[in-house]
């Protein structure tokens, strides 16, 4: 159970989502269905304290990942 969201006073329900993990200075990890709340009207997530803990775990994992993306970098260059 989640309390409104924080922003909005929406309603908060759980779902399963994918995140992108980012961890130490250039390596991201991409972590399917993770459970968050999420609010209904404006989005923001809401992650429980166990569930950070198990993305943490995953994301430094050392066995061979299910799959590999390649990425793109680019650089933002406002005139």
């Amino acid at each position: 159970m989640y309390h409104k969201c924080h922003f909005c006073g929406g309603k908060v329900s759980e779902r399963k989502v994918t995140v992108d993990y980012c961890w130490e200075d250039d390596l991201i990890t991409v972590i399917r269905d993770v459970l968050v709340g999420e609010c209904d009207i404006c989005g923001e997530q809401y992650f429980k304290a166990d569930v950070v803990k198990a993305m943490e775990k995953t994301a430094r994992f050392k066995q061979k990942p299910q799959a590999v993306l390649h990425v793109p970098v680019r650089e933002l260059k406002v005139a």
